[in-house]
């Protein structure tokens, strides 16, 4: 589409505003289009007929679309362009049909601000050091404050992990609070999962032992984008803290200091399943670590508890092995886990497909600890990041957003 590099967003600064056209030279199969302040671009003939969206070619944000791809020529020409008084761009195609473009559209596409397919948001890594950036919001306001949840919904975007407080300590508040931020997922849990400690535990969450830092349900083929934590009751003792390390992290340390492993955990497929006879039985494979194309990590799916025994040759699997070994290593070093004891009316959110969970074992004699937890799917949280960064923060709508382990 574009003869420009892609731009890389950092969190939590906004996109350049748009420009204003100054000027535009027709190159034949190219565009070239210059706005206020000296940035420039060229845009591809073919794409600007494609990205008509008047009356007759309909519109693609609302699916009623009547132009396709296979309908313009491959050879398409402009014999007119135009700047109107109003400072769109007028643009009559060789067969007589006529597009207007605004400003602002063609210098998001030409990679001056953002737009669809364009800037690309880059997160913020954290390691042990969370505590400090960890962005707190109060129940109060996120429940009935579109702005209050539009900034927690953009430290998800960041950090991939938010906290709320002053959640009543009630199972009714989990479904409140988490619908605010998109569907809930109904899995083969329900739609709402107690994790209690008991003695005829159906998964590992319902026993008392220590929890490697996971995703959950790397074993389907989506697994869930985001999980709340909503801590009920939490008694006497001691252990039973939660552990969060944040994936993207832990990838870019891998692919610093060993690239050999690191490419293999994005290239090999790796098994996941699970299994309660005669109820469910999941298994997928895929990649431990996702990039997008611009070679980005855009995913993490990795639960040890869940490997199924891998299949290859016996060359690739002793490296597969020790791959997954070095990223067991990095996930469990303290240096990369932000610590916290879960209090009663407190939620930890998190995006569960960058942010691996765990705790430290307790003694379930002693220490009484319920957790309620659900499931959203990411889209739907992106979707609700998206409607409201229209209202809040127009420039920040439509960078790309890292999509989750998706491969």
């Amino acid at each position: 589409m574009l003869d420009m590099q892609t731009q890389s967003v950092p969190a939590g600064q906004a996109l350049a505003a748009p420009c204003s056209l100054r000027s535009m030279r027709n190159e034949g199969t190219r565009i070239a289009v210059e706005f206020d302040g000296g940035s420039a671009g060229r845009l591809s003939m073919l794409w600007l007929r494609l990205a008509c969206e008047c009356e007759i070619c309909g519109d693609t944000a609302s699916g009623k679309r009547w132009l396709t791809p296979a309908e313009i020529p491959a050879d398409v020409r402009a014999i007119s362009i135009e700047i109107s008084s109003g400072g769109t761009m007028d643009v009559v195609w060789q067969d007589g049909h006529v597009s207007r473009f605004e400003a602002g559209f063609l210098a998001a596409h030409a990679g001056q601000a953002a737009g669809l397919g364009g800037p690309r948001f880059r997160p913020e890594l954290w390691s042990s050091d969370l505590a400090a950036r960890l962005r707190r919001f109060a129940f109060d306001a996120v429940v009935e404050n579109d702005e209050a949840l539009f900034q927690s919904l953009r430290a998800l975007r960041d950090h991939g992990i938010a906290m709320l407080t002053g959640v009543p300590a009630e199972p009714e508040a989990t479904l409140r609070v988490a619908g605010r931020y998109g569907p809930v997922r109904e899995t083969s849990y329900g739609k709402v999962f107690d994790l209690i400690s008991r003695p005829d535990a159906r998964v590992a969450g319902e026993t008392a032992r220590a929890q490697i830092p996971h995703t959950d349900e790397p074993f389907r083929y989506s697994p869930p984008g985001f999980i709340f934590f909503h801590a009920i009751r939490i008694g006497a003792g001691s252990g039973g803290t939660s552990l969060m390390v944040d994936g993207f992290h832990v990838a870019e340390r891998m692919r610093r200091n060993r690239p050999e492993l690191f490419d293999l955990l994005t290239s090999h497929g790796v098994t996941f399943h699970r299994e309660h006879a005669g109820e469910v039985f999941f298994s997928a494979e895929a990649h431990v670590i996702s990039l997008d194309a611009s070679g980005a990590v855009t995913g993490i799916r990795y639960n040890d508890r869940c490997l199924a025994p891998q299949t290859g040759s016996i060359d690739e699997i002793d490296g597969l092995i020790e791959a997954l070994a070095e990223l067991t290593r990095l996930i469990c070093d303290p240096a990369n886990q932000f610590q916290h004891q879960l209090q009663p009316g407190e939620v930890l959110v998190f995006d569960n497909q960058r942010v691996l969970h765990g705790r430290t074992e307790f003694d379930p004699t002693l220490a009484v600890r319920h957790l309620r937890s659900c499931n959203l799917d990411r889209d739907g949280v992106h979707s609700a990041f998206r409607t409201l960064a229209r209202r809040f923060a127009p420039e920040e709508a439509e960078a790309v957003l890292y999509q989750g382990a998706i491969f």
